[in-house]
């Protein structure tokens, strides 16, 4: 691999390890924020009785970056302590291993989001069967989520996708192999992201053909509320998804060019950290149901 080094190496390592101390910084925010809600939710019992579905579908988004930021953490703290010690070594199958329960945690991210698309499509498509808007049937596809995501992101972390960085002393796809990184960034984010504007897509072709079969005048507003909601969940996970993007670009950018400049690893880390938390916070006041919680 060919390192593109604009200044000495002594610079480089500063500014690395700004980079990811903003990491942290923005880690410990979001674990703050992902308390803070999961606390408000639990409390709120009015809340949870009248919204059980929607408290559940967020909870578990918040309850994945309560999980996720520490990995996050022990990845920057492990660099930074790389680059002031450089003979250091985290090597070994516990590095690559927490390195997967991150990915796994992404997984689960990403797909509850079409999670909740599938919700908003049977309230506003098939408002009259219950069956389809039962908590007992989200609740097991939320642990589903969690299953599904240990056993699809298990061939990354035997096939050798998840390797050890020994210039950013942590395991992760490496941004030099081109076809691991595509393999699990695609089971985990372009996946649920395509079928989840798949779903918005025929909602809204749905909405729009049978706009007159909708029923009462309360049935079409609840419609039209639930398909806002509907828009909303796009918008946010086209946002978080965006984010995802250094992830593929640098992998891409390396295979045709060669090149890669010192600092992407780190920055690449920060952008996802800074788009995780602002959806967190972003969608405290975008869903009346959270806003009510404060």
């Amino acid at each position: 691999m060919f390192i593109i080094n604009t200044s000495s190496n002594m610079s480089t390592h500063v500014s690395n390890i700004i980079l990811y101390i903003a990491v942290i910084i923005f880690a410990f925010i979001g674990m703050c924020l992902s308390i803070v809600v999961l606390l408000k939710m639990f409390f709120n019992r009015k809340t949870l009785r009248k919204y059980p579905i929607d408290c559940l579908l967020f909870a578990n988004s918040y309850f994945v970056l309560l999980g996720v930021f520490p990995f996050f953490l022990d990845m920057c703290i492990s660099s930074i302590y790389g680059y002031l010690y450089p003979h250091s070594s985290f090597d070994g199958f516990w590095c690559r291993f927490k390195s997967y329960l991150t990915y796994i945690h992404g997984y689960v991210y990403f797909y509850s989001f079409l999670l909740q698309a599938i919700y908003r499509f049977y309230r506003i498509i098939y408002h009259t069967q219950t069956k389809f808007q039962s908590f007992r049937l989200y609740a097991i596809a939320s642990i589903f989520l969690w299953i599904n995501g240990f056993w699809q992101m298990l061939p990354s972390l035997f096939l050798g996708h998840i390797n050890y960085i020994p210039n950013e002393f942590h395991c992760q796809f490496p941004l030099t192999y081109l076809e691991g990184s595509l393999i699990g960034l695609s089971i985990m984010f372009l996946i649920p992201h395509i079928l989840t504007l798949v779903c918005y897509l025929y909602t809204m072709y749905c909405v729009r053909k049978r706009s007159s079969e909708l029923g009462t005048i309360n049935q079409r507003f609840n419609t039209k509320r639930d398909f806002i909601i509907f828009k909303r969940i796009v918008a946010l996970f086209t946002i978080v998804t965006l984010s995802a993007i250094p992830h593929v670009i640098i992998p891409v950018s390396y295979a045709i060019f060669g090149l890669l400049s010192s600092w992407v690893c780190p920055f690449q880390w920060l952008v996802t950290v800074i788009a995780l938390n602002g959806v967190a916070v972003i969608q405290i006041f975008m869903f009346p149901f959270l806003r009510k919680l404060f």
